[in-house]
């Protein structure tokens, strides 16, 4: 192999890397701000001070999903369709919209239960034990309940 193909292939790889981590790591912050409440700035606080593992199993999971549907895309864009970006791309939508779909429904049934339970809403329920009492059993819950249908529609789907 050539030192022009080795560099060749170290840019690809590069960049083919940064397309995939960068929209995880944005999309793995706006979920950790959308649903757990966290805000951007006070992320580190989490983090070092109150060390909410909630909050770091919460950005693993939506990381591995959001990777794994994106980098499959760009790997084999569409078995079947024509092959166009296009094409892909339109089939990852369909490929997160059928993860989310299932995973709101997931979290309505496991989280709507335990939240009737303490007779709180699901989102205050979600943050209550995550943040300020730093679940890390029910965070697992939700990556579980995220990834399986990532999964399976990442070998079916796609």
């Amino acid at each position: 192999m050539a030192f022009t193909d080795v560099i060749s292939t170290l840019l690809t790889e590069l960049g083919w890397n940064l397309a995939v981590w960068l929209p995880s790591v944005l999309l793995s912050l706006l979920f950790i701000r959308a649903v757990l409440g966290v805000h951007l700035r006070d992320l580190t606080t989490e983090i070092e001070e109150h060390q909410t593992a909630a909050i770091g199993a919460v950005f693993f999971w939506v990381s591995l999903g959001v990777s794994l549907l994106l980098s499959r895309t760009i790997a084999n864009p569409t078995p079947g369709g024509d092959g166009s970006w296009s094409d892909a791309f339109s089939w990852l939508a369909l490929a997160v919209l059928i993860s989310l779909l299932l995973f709101g429904l997931g979290v309505l049934v496991v989280f709507g239960t335990l939240a009737r339970r303490r007779q709180e809403g699901v989102l205050t329920y979600i943050r209550r034990e995550m943040r300020q009492e730093h679940n890390l059993a029910l965070s697992f819950i939700m990556g579980a309940l995220f990834l399986v249908p990532v999964v399976v529609t990442y070998h079916v789907t796609l």
